[in-house]
């Protein structure tokens, strides 16, 4: 079973959705409308590992458009009259916090620019392993994935563009098109990055729970004993597998910003741990504001922009979230591929096939499928110590304001 569920030796189809048989069809639905977003320029399954003329071109624009609309927030009104509250704390607070997204938007295209050969090794050692999965009856399960990240992409855009159309009027975004528009192209740019990282570990999760079962059903229960002619290629089949996801773990890990290296830009890309700090700011400041309204200074006009600032920050703050969740779960899946090999190697009476084992587990040491965030241990404690330390801090400032 996986994260959701799921049986791995399942097909999940249905026959009113498009019939999907490739991973980058898989993912295309939020990998291209993150393109169109302004998030990065290169494709998935590109074949070129160095950035292209193209792509540098392409990144200089997004960037060079993306400063002067920063100067444009800054010399107009429009993000001025978003963040109205009668607590200073509250309108600069948010005024401050949520301009750094546009800054950390920035850098995106790079990353993305300079991981390029990164992304090319995911796209190809997914490639590789599904055809080796698909070898042994385990269905791929494209469409599902299709789906999944159809749902999830249109959230991304859906809850920025409804948020600020509903925050002032639609009249007020038409007064201030251009600004808006691109608080809105950035916000779920942003949703949109964070979420391909969540889609990509997800992938991984999913194939490493195929392994486990792959193991449970080929090996335990005595059935090398029974299949011993086909267990030593069985083995090095698991162990290739296994080989090939730590890959795709290890460049997600650098893709996506949780492995931070001593290069410029293997420091710009850890983008995705200093999100979680910056939502944990921007819910506390959020979640202040709309306690403050209701319990102290109740207005109806900002307790309804308190709303919208709530769903917004919550939108980015459950990103981080799932990204720790699957994390952790990949972090557990990879103890109980553990368990099981040790499991099979002091119960086999097969020698061949102890000694591939003791080859696999030799290997585990070296490598598994991870999330390296360096930082931190990745795990639900993490969470709950977060949120104990944003809730000291929420108890600070309302006594703070209670005084005053």
């Amino acid at each position: 079973m996986d994260l959701f569920g799921l049986e791995n030796s399942r097909e999940y189809a249905v026959s009113w959705w498009p019939k999907i048989n490739d991973l980058v069809h898989a993912i295309s639905p939020i990998w291209n409308t993150s393109r169109a977003f302004g998030t990065h320029v290169i494709r998935f399954d590109t074949t070129k590992g160095r950035p292209t003329s193209l792509d540098l071109v392409l990144s200089l624009a997004i960037t060079f458009l993306r400063i002067y609309m920063m100067y444009i927030i800054h010399v107009t009104d429009a993000w001025d009259l978003i963040f109205v509250s009668s607590s200073q704390l509250v309108e600069k607070g948010l005024d401050i916090v949520l301009k750094i997204p546009f800054y950390m938007m920035l850098f995106v295209p790079w990353i993305f620019l300079f991981r390029k050969r990164k992304f090319s090794h995911i796209s190809e050692d997914l490639a590789i392993f599904d055809a080796l999965i698909a070898k042994h009856n385990y269905p791929l399960n494209y469409q599902f994935f299709h789906i999944f990240s159809t749902l999830l992409t249109t959230a991304s855009i859906s809850i920025p563009l409804i948020s600020l159309a509903s925050i002032r009027g639609f009249e007020f975004w038409m007064d201030h098109f251009i600004v808006l528009t691109f608080v809105g192209f950035s916000w779920a740019g942003g949703l949109l990055y964070n979420t391909i990282c969540n889609v990509m570990l997800f992938h991984i999760l999913y194939r490493l729970e195929a392994i486990n079962d792959f193991l449970r059903k080929n090996f335990c229960s005595n059935r090398i004993q029974d299949h011993r002619e086909n267990a030593l290629p069985l083995i090095k089949t698991l162990m290739r597998l296994h080989d090939k996801l730590s890959d795709i773990s290890t460049n997600c890990s650098q893709c996506f910003g949780f492995s931070v290296g001593t290069t410029v830009f293997g420091t710009l890309a850890s983008l995705v741990v200093l999100t979680m700090i910056h939502v944990l700011v921007s819910q506390l400041l959020t979640t202040f504001a709309f306690i403050r309204v209701i319990f102290y200074h109740f207005n109806v006009v900002e307790l309804n922009d308190c709303i919208f600032y709530t769903i917004g920050t919550t939108s980015y703050c459950c990103l981080p979230i799932i990204t720790i969740w699957i994390a952790g779960h990949i972090k557990k899946r990879t103890i109980v591929t553990w368990k099981l090999v040790h499991r099979i190697i002091n119960t086999t009476a097969a020698m061949e096939a102890e000694n591939l084992f003791q080859q696999f587990s030799e290997q585990m040491n070296h490598r598994t499928p991870s999330v390296d965030f360096r930082f931190f241990d990745v795990d639900w404690p993490l969470l709950v110590k977060a949120c104990s330390e944003a809730a000291t801090y929420l108890i600070i400032m309302i006594q703070f304001e209670t005084k005053h």
